[in-house]
């Protein structure tokens, strides 16, 4: 009997002992790992420290300071602690420069554009929050942004209030230099520097003065060219740059964004040299240019009507820029507040004046 319990006690104890053995196996089986998960774990610590290094580059980089302006046209310093988060993005210009840069992510309101995203951007747009409407005053305050990017009118007190009344709420401004932030067109003509100057602002608030240094360059390249091409022309092409008003035109001169990109192309200015002024079609068949540019843009004309509006006037027939199908379209957009738009300003110009060239 003593010795059947002693065979029963052997038997139960081994097999605890292999239950046991199971038991220690089966963590280790539960751990093993497939060579995507391997991978997926490696990308994720990978994501990680990029992110952790990123964040240390930040960390050396801030604080940065950038000079401005306030509504009175007076410069002022703003500096950036560290990369604005959350932006209320104003205009054509500063939202499609803050994609161009890859910075869609910062922006928490955009509004404002003139004209359709540009087909590049159309994926990071459908993310952001975007509205035809300026936001008030008090809605902007709930947004409770830290940066706000717009042209010097977005600053009015009757909209969302000077720079002084968003910086005290820790909040920075910046306005585009070509709308007016430091004062009239008279005094302050429009050139591609200060767009140039915008695109490397944005660059410098945002680390990534590279990418906008790229930008920047890439335009300068096509004035260059452009500029090198006219010399080798003995006359210089005569060219207007209109935008119709029902009966009159509005003259983009020397004073004007567009104005200067046609000069720098070698181009001699018939009309609006010194000022702005409307002129009438008289004026226009007096002056005679080579060379016609239409302004256009959205919700008030069209491409095809704003050449149109020329070509097909038989009032303008004897116009050399006519009888030459020289009449082209420049997207307001392109030759206003342009930001990287900039560059289809030169090359719609400078294509336009040499194709030659193209």
């Amino acid at each position: 009997m003593k010795k059947r319990i002693a065979t029963l006690l052997i038997a139960v104890m081994c097999v605890m002992m292999l239950g046991g053995c199971k038991a220690s196996n089966s963590p280790k089986e539960k751990n093993l790992e497939t060579s995507d998960q391997v991978s997926e774990k490696v990308s994720d610590e990978s994501a990680v420290q990029e992110e952790n290094t990123s964040q240390n580059e930040n960390d050396s980089y801030y604080p940065v300071t950038i000079t401005t302006y306030n509504y009175n046209h007076e410069k002022i310093d703003v500096t950036f602690d560290s990369m604005p988060e959350k932006v209320i993005c104003a205009y054509q210009n500063n939202i499609e420069t803050m994609m161009a840069l890859g910075l869609e992510d910062k922006i928490v309101y955009a509004f404002g554009m003139d004209d359709e995203i540009a087909d590049e951007f159309a994926e990071a747009f459908s993310k952001i929050q975007y509205s035809n409407e300026r936001p008030s005053k008090e809605d902007a305050i709930a947004i409770q942004p830290d940066l706000i990017l717009g042209w010097y009118s977005l600053f009015a007190d009757d909209r969302l209030g000077d720079v002084d009344f968003w910086i005290d709420r820790n909040c920075n401004t910046y306005m585009s230099l070509n709308s007016s932030a430091m004062g009239s067109s008279e005094e302050f003509p429009r050139t591609t520097e200060y767009e140039y100057e915008d695109i490397m602002n944005i660059g410098i608030i945002f680390n990534c003065v590279d990418k906008a240094q790229a930008m920047v360059d890439q335009m300068k390249a096509e004035e260059t060219k452009a500029a090198e091409y006219a010399q080798t022309i003995e006359v210089p092409l005569s060219v207007a740059i209109l935008e119709d008003e029902s009966g009159s035109y509005r003259v983009y001169g020397a004073d004007t964004l567009g104005g200067d990109i046609a000069t720098k192309a070698g181009a001699v200015l018939a009309v609006g040299s010194e000022d702005g002024n409307n002129i009438s079609a008289e004026d226009l068949i007096a002056a005679d240019p080579d060379v016609i540019f239409m302004v256009y843009y959205t919700g008030y004309i069209n491409e095809d009507e704003a050449i149109a509006s020329i070509m097909d006037n038989k009032a303008f027939s004897s116009l050399s820029a006519v009888k030459n199908k020289r009449i082209y379209a420049l997207n307001l957009t392109s030759i206003y507040c342009s930001g990287i738009r900039t560059y289809e300003g030169i090359t719609n110009i400078s294509s336009a004046l040499y194709p030659e060239l193209q």
